[in-house]
C-alpha cells in the first residue's frame, strides 16, 4: 500500500513540473518568433537557421540560452538553476529534444546544479509539434530532478546513490554496451519517474509509454530485443520501491 506521504510528496514534484512546464513552454511559443525576422533571433540570440545555413551544434557550449532562472522550491525543497536552448530549423525532419543535469556526484556540495533543457524544431510544424514538445518537458523535467535528489545540493538521504561516472564513459566510448546504460542505478528511477508522470498527463498507459520509448531505441539499433527484455525485467523490480503501482 502506498502512503500519504508518498503520495504527497510525488504529487509536490508533479506540480513544480507542470509549473516549470508551462513557463518552458512558453519560452518556445515565444521563440518561434525568430523565424520571421531577418536576423533569425530571438532575445538578441540567433536561434532560426534557414535551409541554406549551416547550424551549430546546439549541445555545444557556444550555443546560447534564451532562458535562465533560479528555481527555488520550499515544497520538496530543491533548489537550482534551469535553462532552455531553442533551435528552428527549417526542414529538420523530426523534433529532437534532450536534457541535463549538472550536479555535483559528492554526496553533499556547496554548487548548486543547473539543468539544460534542449529543442530542436522545424518551423513548418508549429503550432502543432507544441503538443508533443508539452509532454516531452513533463517527462525529461521530472527526470532531471531526479537526479539533482541523488547527490550534491540537493541530496534526499534516501535517495543518495554514489557517482557512476567511470561507467558512463565507458558506455560513451563503446567499451560497455549501451543496454548498461539503461541498467544504472542513478537512471532507473530517473527514467521511470519520468515516463510515469508523461503517461499520467498524456492519459496514456504506463506500459505503452515505458515500451515506445525503449522501441525507439531498438528501431535505430542501439539495442536488441533481449537488451529491452532485460531492461523491462530490471525496471519491474524497481516499481514497488518507486511507490508505482503500474503493469509493466
Amino acid at each position: 500500500m502506498i502512503s500519504l506521504k508518498t503520495l504527497i510528496v510525488e504529487g509536490r514534484y508533479d506540480s513544480l513540473v507542470t509549473e516549470l512546464s508551462r513557463k518552458l513552454l512558453t519560452v518556445v511559443k515565444d521563440s518561434y518568433s525568430a523565424c520571421s525576422n531577418a536576423t533569425g533571433t530571438f532575445a538578441g540570440e540567433k536561434i532560426y537557421y534557414d535551409k541554406a545555413e549551416s547550424a551549430p551544434n546546439i549541445i555545444s557550449d557556444e550555443y546560447p540560452h534564451i532562458f535562465f532562472e533560479e528555481v527555488e522550491n520550499q515544497q520538496i525543497p530543491l533548489d537550482f538553476y534551469l535553462t532552455c536552448k531553442i533551435m528552428w530549423k527549417e526542414g529538420l525532419s523530426e523534433l529532437k529534444y534532450g536534457a541535463d543535469a549538472y550536479n555535483d556526484t559528492k554526496k553533499e556540495s556547496e554548487d548548486p546544479p543547473l539543468i539544460e533543457v534542449r529543442f530542436e524544431l522545424d518551423p513548418a510544424k508549429y503550432p502543432n509539434t507544441l503538443s508533443d514538445v508539452a509532454m516531452h518537458l513533463r517527462d525529461i523535467l521530472r527526470h532531471e530532478l531526479e537526479h539533482l535528489t541523488q547527490s550534491g545540493w540537493n541530496v534526499k538521504l534516501s535517495k543518495y546513490l554514489p557517482s557512476d561516472q567511470a561507467t558512463r564513459k565507458k558506455i560513451e566510448a563503446g567499451t560497455q554496451p549501451p543496454v548498461d546504460y539503461f541498467l544504472l542505478k542513478k537512471e532507473i528511477p530517473a527514467m521511470i519517474h519520468g515516463m510515469y508522470l508523461k503517461a499520467k498527463k498524456s492519459k496514456q498507459p504506463f506500459k505503452t509509454v515505458v515500451n515506445d520509448y525503449l522501441d525507439v531505441w531498438v528501431d535505430n539499433g542501439s539495442l536488441t530485443t533481449q537488451d529491452k527484455e532485460r531492461i523491462l525485467t530490471v525496471w519491474r523490480t524497481y516499481l514497488p520501491k518507486l511507490s508505482i503501482r503500474q503493469e509493466l
